[in-house]
């Protein structure tokens, strides 16, 4: 706020408390005016303090009211800085103040310094109040309180039961990976003649030929075969074309001759769609197992199929 503008509204309005000093024949008049002058606890208002002097005389404003406590509270408190502005022969100073006490309160201001002519007086403020309203009831005696609230109580962390928690989820996570490391463990390779005797088997199982489906009895039962030379014959790849596996194999003696036939029976069943009868089917299958015994014998001098082939030589000997 401008002071020099609240110099000219307290001109027209310090009209509520006056007072004037002579000061030994001192040409000063001082004015005062609290606005408002009726406030609620923690409500701002304003000290208007004029001085009208002649030219020469030097006064002090207080810098404040008087903050110390009286019973443990201090009852009148200055807001920010006091506010001083000059204009011709007057001054004017503006205090905000807050209340912190009901009923009528002293603001407690020290007096005005006035020095003129080496003489010095002092313009006293003792008589400057403001009147402090109770929010309470008339009759304090029909305010009913509310009830206490009760205490608030921590609860205490049980951290036993967390750990315990923590720990089982850290062994339920454990057994996982353990089970799963044992699952997904490389499996030991198995024999390939025991392979294609097993895949034999399943085939057999199937009952292909009890239900009509001869032409998928021979492809599945030349199918092992094929799978079982890519793996024991050195040269024979599981991708070779009829013509590059009889190629790779040679075959020139035994039940062996017989593989180029079954091989070419096999491919006129799934890419031309040959019928096969159910003895041919048989016949077919029946190859294809003792080719298999063939070739393992003759690879593996040791193994079983090599000690039923000599047997059977020796008995026909």
């Amino acid at each position: 706020m401008n002071l020099i503008a609240l110099a000219l509204l307290l001109q027209q309005t310090v009209t509520s408390v006056q007072a004037s000093a002579n000061l030994n024949q001192l040409p000063v008049q001082m004015g005062y005016r609290v606005k408002p002058d009726t406030v609620l606890i923690a409500q701002q208002f304003d000290l208007f303090i004029k001085v009208l002097a002649p030219k020469g005389v030097r006064f002090d404003f207080p810098l404040g009211p008087d903050t110390t406590s009286q019973n443990g509270l201090r009852p009148i408190e200055l807001r920010g800085e006091k506010l001083v502005s000059m204009l011709g022969d007057t001054a004017v100073a503006l205090y905000h103040l807050v209340a912190w006490d009901i009923g009528t309160q002293s603001l407690r201001f020290p007096d005005v310094r006035v020095t003129y002519g080496g003489q010095e007086r002092l313009v006293p403020l003792a008589d400057a109040t403001v009147f402090v309203k109770s929010v309470l009831p008339a009759d304090t005696s029909l305010r009913i309180p509310k009830p206490p609230r009760p205490l608030i109580i921590l609860p205490v962390f049980n951290w036993l039961l967390w750990g315990a928690l923590l720990a089982a989820a850290i062994a339920l996570v454990l057994l996982w990976w353990v089970w799963r490391r044992w699952r997904n463990r490389p499996r030991p390779p198995i024999d390939p003649y025991v392979r294609a005797q097993q895949e034999f088997a399943r085939i057999e199982a199937r009952k292909l030929l009890d239900k009509g489906e001869a032409e998928d009895y021979v492809a599945a039962m030349v199918d092992v075969v094929r799978e079982y030379l890519a793996v024991r014959v050195p040269g024979v790849r599981r991708s070779n074309t009829t013509t590059e596996l009889v190629h790779s194999m040679r075959p020139s003696a035994g039940v062996e001759t017989e593989l180029p036939g079954i091989l070419e029976q096999a491919d006129m069943v799934k890419f031309a769609r040959a019928s096969v009868s159910r003895d041919e089917a048989g016949r077919t299958a029946t190859l294809a197992r003792e080719i298999v015994d063939h070739v393992e014998a003759r690879v593996k001098p040791d193994s079983e199929p090599a000690k039923r082939l000599n047997a059977t030589e020796d008995k026909a000997a």
